[in-house]
């Protein structure tokens, strides 16, 4: 613009940054800068390399993924109380830090005067992963509650993918293609799939004619239908054990199947000779030690015991151990748990109990 103005009124012009001319140049100048940086973004927003925020989030769609928005943690609280006492779903706990937990399902004291409870934290994002023992504070007092406490931590809360994270799980995703098999590992907590398909005009292997059979471990319902709905082939019917009506585009229903997980109840009993290392919480260093193990165990993964007496080394001060499994909780032995290829390990804190 100074060029401009030097060749229409000449090049003695003054348009220094006091001038007149000068500074009616200079916010011409800031003015037209906006002008150009919204063009900017608006050529950078159909790279995925450059877009950001609402026009990252747009071109998502074209591979079939979306941005993770925050999750809200979840656990479980033993309730200590009046036995009979039902603890109604919407009663509030929180830690010292002001961390607030709604009550899921009504919990029903027992007549050992406690109750364990479902969890989840009002606010989305890690400030709901809290460690164990630290929801102590009961929100709505009741003479029949005395006290209150979650004997695990308290996990499963996310923040809302960031850009790096959803630029890096869109190009992972581009550069495994957009198959079924892809797309619903692809859906935020599952951690196990398998697309089996039956192509002939007779049953096989339980799969009706023409069909395919999605199982899936972990993940939403309704999301993982949804993905199912989107990415399998026009007129083949997706089969399994699971059922949820979905909509598409038009409005119309369609129930999508798949199938999920059989779940193996286990117990574990240890019996522990502790030595003059051994933690004062080393019980409950244990069991979570256990839990976390097992908890981690994905489909057809049998439970070995020398493994689990292996992990147990992260514990210090022990002299001597002894560890028994049960699938009923009644009939214990020192074998090993074979799973089959279609199950997966179920177990919670009132299962694995240390001695």
């Amino acid at each position: 613009m100074e060029d401009k103005f030097r060749e229409m009124f000449g090049a003695d012009i003054n348009l220094s940054s006091r001038s007149p001319l000068g500074i009616l140049l200079m916010i011409f100048a800031w003015f037209l800068s906006l002008v150009w940086e919204i063009a900017e973004r608006v050529y950078n927003s159909a790279y995925v390399s450059k877009a950001t925020g609402v026009q990252l989030d747009r071109l998502g769609p074209y591979i079939g993924i979306s941005r993770n928005g925050a999750t809200r943690s979840y656990g479980e609280i033993q309730i200590k109380g009046t036995p009979g006492h039902v603890v109604e779903a919407g009663d509030q706990f929180k830690t010292a830090k002001e961390v607030v937990f709604d009550l899921t399902d009504n919990v029903e004291i027992g007549s050992n005067g406690y109750g364990i409870g479902p969890i989840e934290c009002t606010v989305a994002g890690e400030i709901g992963n809290v460690g164990a023992n630290e929801i102590t504070i009961i929100v709505n007092p009741s003479d029949k509650v005395e006290a209150a406490a979650n004997l695990e931590a308290v996990t499963g809360g996310e923040e809302e993918e960031t850009d790096a994270e959803f630029r890096a799980r869109y190009f992972q995703s581009s550069s495994q293609g957009t198959s079924l098999l892809d797309s619903i590992l692809d859906v935020s907590g599952v951690r196990y799939a398998l697309v089996n398909e039956n192509v002939y005009s007779v049953e096989q292997n339980g799969i009706p004619p023409h069909a395919i059979a999605p199982f899936v471990f972990g993940g939403n319902d309704e999301e993982i239908a949804t993905v199912i709905l989107k990415k399998k082939p026009g007129g083949i019917r997706s089969f399994g054990t699971t059922n949820v009506d979905v909509l598409d585009s038009q409005g119309l229903t369609h129930t999508i199947g798949f199938s999920r997980p059989k779940f193996v109840d286990t117990y574990v009993k240890v019996t522990v000779t502790p030595g003059a290392k051994f933690p004062s919480n080393g019980k409950s260093l244990l069991q979570q030690t256990i839990l976390s193990y097992l908890d981690g165990l994905s489909i057809g993964d049998d439970i070995i015991l020398s493994k689990l007496i292996r992990i147990t080394s992260a514990v210090e001060g022990i002299d001597d151990l002894t560890i028994t499994l049960s699938t009923n909780g009644t009939a214990y032995s020192s074998q090993n748990i074979a799973i089959d290829n279609d199950s997966v390990v179920r177990t919670s804190s009132d299962k694995v109990v240390v001695s």
